[in-house]
C-alpha cells in the first residue's frame, strides 16, 4: 500500500515537472523597462542677489509611446499657481511641447527672486516639487467592434524632484557639485529663433526677387536705349527691314526679267530699289511715310493707294500699315563719294561698292528714263549689262543689311549727314 502511494506521488511530480516545462516552452511579450516621468532643473544664475530677478526652467520627459502613455499632472505647474518659498514667482511661461519616437518632452520657464531678510550670505533652496502622473495602456483589444483599442488607467503616482539650492550674495551654493553653465536657452526662445529664421529666409526671398526683376528691367531699358530710333522717322520702320524688303524686290524685278525681259517700267522699279540701296550706301537717310500721309498729299485724280515711280512700297510686321520708302541717291552723289574717298585713303572695299552701285543707277536710269532713238541707247538698255548690274548689287545689298543690324549700330561710329527731304522721282 506504502509502494503503491509513493508511485502515485512520483507521477504527479513528473506531471507537474512536463506542465511547468510546457508553459516556460510559450512564448512571452517581451517589455523594455523605462522611466515613466523624468524631470530636472536649470537656473540661469547659481548666486543671486536679494530682489535679483532670475530664471529657473523645469523641463519634464514623459513616456508616450503607442502602447504606453504617460499623462501628468501640468495644472499645478503654472506660473499662476506654482509656489517656490522662499521665492517669488514674478512671471513664467509655458513652452510648446517637443516629442520623439518614445518621449514628449513638455518646459516651463519661472522668473523667481528672493526677497527674504534671513538669507544673507546662505543657501536658499527651491523646495521640493512633486507631480502627479497617471500610466495609460493599451490592452491590445479593441473595446467595441471597430473601435479604438481598449485603454486601462493606473492609479495615481508622485514624481519627487529634491530640493535646487541657490546661493545669495556668494558665488556658488555650498552644497553645489559642479559648475551650472549660467546661459540657457529654452524651448520657446527655439521657438523665438526658428520663426526670426523662417520670417528672415521669406523675407530674403522677397528681395531676391525683387532684385531679379529690376535687373530685368535695367536690362530692358538698356537695350531699348540703343534701339530707340533716332528720329520719329525711324520709328515707322527699320533700317534693316528697309533693305531686306529692297533686296526681296530686286528678286522680283529679277524674276520678272526673266519671263519677258527688261522693259522701261521693270527698269524702273529696280532703279527706285537701287537708290535706297545706295542712299544707305552713302550713310544718308531716306524718307519714310505712310502709305496715308503720301495719299493725303497728292491731288483727288490720284487713287490712295497709287505708288508714284522712285517709290518702295513696304508692308512689315501684323497689321501694319503700308510705309512708302524713297531716295534721291544719283550717280552724281555717288561720283563725289568716290572721289573724295579716293582722295583721302586711295580707294577700297567701300570705294568698289560705291563704284558698282554708281554703275547701276547709270544703266538703270538711263534704261528707265532715255528717250528712244537718242545716241547709245542700245547701249543703255543692254540686258547683259542690266543683269551684271542686278546681280553685283544683290552681294552689296547683304553686306549693308549685316551692316544695319542692332549690333553692328551698337558698335560701329558713323557720322551720319543732316536728313535730306524725301523726292519724288516720276517720269
Amino acid at each position: 500500500m506504502t509502494s503503491k502511494r509513493m508511485t502515485m506521488v512520483a507521477a504527479a511530480s513528473a506531471f507537474a515537472s512536463l506542465a511547468a516545462t510546457a508553459l516556460s516552452a510559450q512564448p512571452q511579450t517581451q517589455t523594455t523597462k523605462a522611466d515613466p516621468i523624468a524631470c530636472w532643473w536649470k537656473t540661469t544664475a547659481g548666486a543671486v542677489r536679494v530682489g535679483e530677478i532670475f530664471s529657473a526652467v523645469l523641463t519634464c520627459a514623459v513616456l508616450e509611446t503607442p502602447d504606453v502613455k504617460v499623462v501628468a499632472d501640468q495644472s499645478k505647474l503654472e506660473p499662476s499657481v506654482v509656489q517656490f518659498a522662499p521665492f517669488e514667482v514674478t512671471g513664467g511661461s509655458h513652452a510648446a511641447d517637443l516629442r520623439t519616437d518614445d518621449r514628449r518632452f513638455f518646459q516651463y520657464e519661472y522668473k523667481l527672486r528672493v526677497i527674504a531678510e534671513n538669507v544673507f550670505g546662505k543657501d536658499a533652496s527651491i523646495p521640493e516639487t512633486k507631480i502627479s502622473y497617471r500610466v495609460q495602456s493599451h490592452t491590445g483589444q479593441p473595446a467595441a467592434a471597430g473601435g479604438p483599442k481598449e485603454t486601462i488607467e493606473g492609479r495615481d503616482q508622485t514624481y519627487l524632484m529634491p530640493p535646487m539650492p541657490l546661493r545669495v550674495l556668494s558665488l556658488v551654493p555650498a552644497e553645489a557639485s559642479d559648475i551650472r553653465d549660467a546661459g540657457t536657452e529654452s524651448f520657446g526662445d527655439l521657438d523665438q529663433r526658428a520663426f526670426r529664421a523662417n520670417l528672415l529666409t521669406v523675407i530674403g526671398g522677397i528681395l531676391f526677387v525683387v532684385a531679379g526683376l529690376l535687373a530685368l528691367l535695367a536690362v530692358v531699358r538698356v537695350f531699348a536705349k540703343y534701339r530707340k530710333p533716332a528720329t520719329e522717322v525711324d520709328r515707322l520702320v527699320p533700317d534693316g527691314a528697309v533693305l531686306r524688303a529692297v533686296g526681296r524686290e530686286l528678286n522680283a524685278v529679277q524674276r520678272a526679267r526673266e519671263d519677258g525681259g527688261w522693259s522701261p517700267d521693270l527698269a524702273g522699279r529696280a532703279l527706285a530699289a537701287l537708290r535706297v540701296a545706295a542712299t544707305y550706301a552713302l550713310g544718308r537717310r531716306v524718307a519714310k511715310e505712310t502709305q496715308a500721309s503720301v495719299a493725303n498729299r497728292q491731288s483727288a485724280a490720284v487713287k490712295p493707294d497709287a505708288v508714284l515711280d522712285g517709290q518702295l512700297v513696304l508692308n512689315t510686321g501684323w497689321r501694319r500699315k503700308p510705309i512708302v520708302v524713297s531716295a534721291s541717291a544719283t550717280p552724281q552723289n555717288l561720283a563725289r563719294e568716290i572721289a573724295r574717298m579716293s582722295a583721302r585713303n586711295g580707294g577700297g572695299r567701300r570705294v568698289e561698292q560705291l563704284q558698282s552701285l554708281h554703275d547701276a543707277l547709270a544703266r538703270f536710269t538711263a534704261a528707265g528714263y532715255g528717250r528712244p532713238g537718242n545716241p547709245g541707247n542700245d547701249d543703255a538698255r543692254n540686258d547683259a549689262a542690266l543683269d551684271a548690274s542686278i546681280a553685283e548689287t544683290g552681294s552689296i545689298l547683304r553686306r549693308l543689311t549685316f551692316d544695319h543690324t542692332w549690333p553692328m549700330r551698337r558698335f560701329r561710329r558713323t557720322a551720319a549727314t543732316p536728313q535730306t527731304p524725301g523726292q519724288v522721282w516720276s517720269r
